[in-house]
């Protein structure tokens, strides 16, 4: 079907080589390729890339329409392209039969690296599994490096077990079994052979028990009580199932005499949710069970941290805060200062700076290094009537102005100090950027960006970066930024938590569509810049876990809405990953939340991340008496925390690379009570 040596060496793959090396340097250099070499060569070579992309994109167009015939002829001229393996991948898939194995033993055992052997031997063990190809499946099985998802685990171990070798066949499969949680249909038949076989011991089928209880896979831990059988283990499993249920069933002592790991897992488990019910008694509990169990000092950590919170919101407080500092070097060293960190918000709530300082002073040394802790010290002297005039604040403060931060730059504002950026720009290694350009798997993700092939050039990315070093990401970050792939630069610094290249990390991309937007909403640039990069990092095909896409992360229901209320054309979700729709939709949809909350950007920021309902209670809780950086402290998520205040700061080290001097929060925003 194809030649090997053709496939692994040619010249014009050299010649490409050549051409995205001279560009790389040329771009690194401030100049162009053709200033630096002006001979016909690189011209030629330059018009041979360009051919073969023409060549691809018309290939692909074959491929949609099935014409087989005519991709063989046109692959031809193909053969040096990088994604060349990606056209004889496509026929391949595309034909996917038996009489085809030469072929595809021939793809995988030339293009072993490339994603698409990958996936093509995965669709090559499915349709022999699903053909009882079970001696072929084991041969293509174990080679090539590859890692089976749990599908073709089982349907290998059925293979074993059909051919003969049973005993490793019901080994393997006992040991996916047990895994607490569901497996893929394809597992059935192998399950099936080991469930008819009374294969499933009771303490299997226990083990998997009390993984799902602890995972909160209920549905699975009601299923397996068929194969608890014996009254012992039949009433472990109701005294288990009744602890998640109803916590107070802890009361029973003489029920948990065991002290194994499931039981003491249980324990923690139940406790827990005691706390939050009932803090008094889960202290009750906990002090007769800590006699009795010995509890590792995570689940210790890990059961004071619910009980401390569960007794200062039942109103407690003192019992909780005297609790918690019996117990604070356990906390802070096991919970890396976490729960201080939330008492300190609860301080903050109730505008007790005295307690916003003792608390503070509670934290691990680390934590207290933080800018967020450093900017709450300062705050709290400022807050504190016995500490306003403390000269040492004005120190602190110089200290914290020289972050790039959210309260680095708040500092500044209070000193009226323009905003420190730090930039640091990544030294350029130019010989080991040409290497990493030279390797076939970043020439195809290369490609493949050319081709806004996006999903696959990101596995192909991936796939190649696997065993990089530290300078290996720094040259990645530089000669992702030269392509303008803006956010696998970012992640590349990011992987090396190289911060300080404001240039790479804040890039100016989509320039005119931003410039757009901002004109048709009233929304200044420098903040849809910011909410772009929050969101997306500039990735166009972003999908968040939630279902949110494109460069400003909108859902498809909000896109809908928006779309019909301002009367942009838009048809299904698809376009959300194109540019020229995701912008205009999403920042149409950040002026909607500036206008509901009064052109405040702090609340239209959180209500972008979180949801509007959710900060109108937010609001509705702190009733108008939190000043705004309270209130921001005091998010109730995480993320949403990290969003508001990524954002504000983004938008001023944008603000900057434009030209633009304005404050991060404006007047009406700073002295708004929330």
């Amino acid at each position: 079907m194809f030649s090997k040596s053709r496939a692994l060496t040619s010249k014009s793959l050299l010649l490409i080589n050549i051409l995205i090396l001279i560009n790389a340097v040329a771009m690194a250099s401030g100049t162009s390729a053709e200033s630096q070499i002006a001979n016909p060569p690189v011209q030629s070579v330059k018009e041979i890339l360009n051919q073969q992309r023409k060549l691809y994109s018309q290939s692909l167009q074959l491929i949609a329409r099935g014409d087989w015939r005519a991709l063989r002829q046109q692959r031809q001229q193909l053969v040096d392209y990088p994604l060349y393996p990606y056209l004889l991948y496509a026929e391949l898939l595309g034909n996917l039969r038996y009489s085809k194995r030469a072929d595809i033993t021939a793809y995988l055992e030339s293009y072993p690296e490339t994603v698409k052997a990958q996936f093509l031997q995965g669709k090559w063990l499915d349709y022999l599994a699903r053909r009882g190809y079970w001696q072929s499946y084991i041969e293509v099985y174990g080679k090539y490096n590859y890692i089976p998802n749990t599908s073709r685990q089982c349907n290998f171990h059925l293979a074993q077990y059909r051919l003969g070798n049973k005993p490793a066949a019901l080994q393997a499969g006992l040991k996916l079994w047990s895994q607490g949680k569901s497996q893929p249909k394809t597992c059935d038949k192998l399950f099936g052979i080991l469930i008819s076989g009374g294969h499933i011991s009771e303490k299997l089928a226990w083990q998997r028990f009390n993984e799902a209880i602890l995972k909160h896979r209920y549905q699975l831990a009601r299923y397996l009580k068929r194969f608890f059988v014996s009254p012992s283990y039949r009433l472990r499993y109701e005294i288990y199932y009744q602890v998640n249920r109803d916590p107070n069933s802890l009361s029973r002592h003489s029920n948990f005499v065991e002290h194994s790991e499931n039981e003491l897992n249980i324990l923690e488990h139940g406790l827990k949710r005691l706390a939050r019910k009932d803090p008094n008694k889960a202290l009750k509990h906990w002090s007769r069970y800590q006699q009795t169990h010995e509890f590792s000092h995570r689940a210790r950590a890990s059961l004071v941290s619910e009980i401390v919170k569960g007794l200062y919101l039942a109103g407690h407080v003192s019992a909780a805060d005297s609790y918690f500092v019996d117990h604070l070097k356990l906390l802070n060293q096991t919970l890396q200062g976490s729960l201080t960190e939330w008492r300190i918000r609860e301080a903050l709530r109730e505008l007790d700076w005295p307690a916003v300082r003792k608390w503070l002073a509670r934290l691990p040394q680390e934590n207290q290094q933080q800018s967020i802790w450093r900017y709450w010290t300062i705050r709290s002297m400022e807050g504190d009537p016995s500490s306003t005039l403390n000269p040492h604040i004005e120190t602190l403060t110089l200290r914290l102005a020289r972050e790039r931060d959210f309260y680095g730059f708040l500092a500044s504002e209070k000193l009226a100090l323009e905003y420190s950026l730090n930039h640091n720009p990544v030294p350029i290694d130019e010989s080991r950027i040409e290497q990493l350009a030279a390797i076939p798997g970043l020439q195809r993700a290369r490609e493949l960006l050319f081709h806004r092939d996006d999903l696959n050039a990101n596995r192909e990315w991936y796939s190649a970066t696997q065993n990089f070093t530290h300078p290996d990401w720094l040259a990645a970050a530089v000669l992702a930024s030269q392509w303008q792939w803006h956010n696998k630069a970012i992640a590349s610094l990011g992987r090396v938590q190289y911060w300080d290249d404001v240039e790479i990390r804040f890039p100016l991309a989509y320039v005119d569509l931003i410039n757009k937007a901002a004109k048709n909403t009233g929304i200044p640039n420098y903040m849809l810049f910011a909410l772009v990069r929050q969101e997306s990092a500039f990735n166009a095909s972003a999908t968040s876990s939630a279902g949110a896409m494109g460069l400003i992360q909108v859902m498809p229901a909000t896109a809908k809405a928006t779309a019909r209320k301002y009367k942009i054309l838009y048809r299904n979700k698809k376009q959300l990953h194109n540019p020229a729709i995701n912008i205009p939709i999403g920042s149409k949809y950040y002026m909607s939340m500036l206008e509901r909350f009064d052109n405040n950007r702090i609340l239209a920021t959180a209500a972008y991340n979180a949801g509007p309902h959710r900060v109108d209670q937010w609001l509705k809780k702190s009733s108008g008496k939190l000043p705004f950086d309270i209130w921001m402290t005091l998010i109730p998520f995480k993320e949403t925390r990290g969003y508001v205040s990524s954002v504000l700061m983004y938008s001023i080290i944008y603000s900057r690379k434009l030209g633009l001097e304005p404050p991060m929060l404006l007047q009406h925003e700073r002295e708004a009570l929330l």
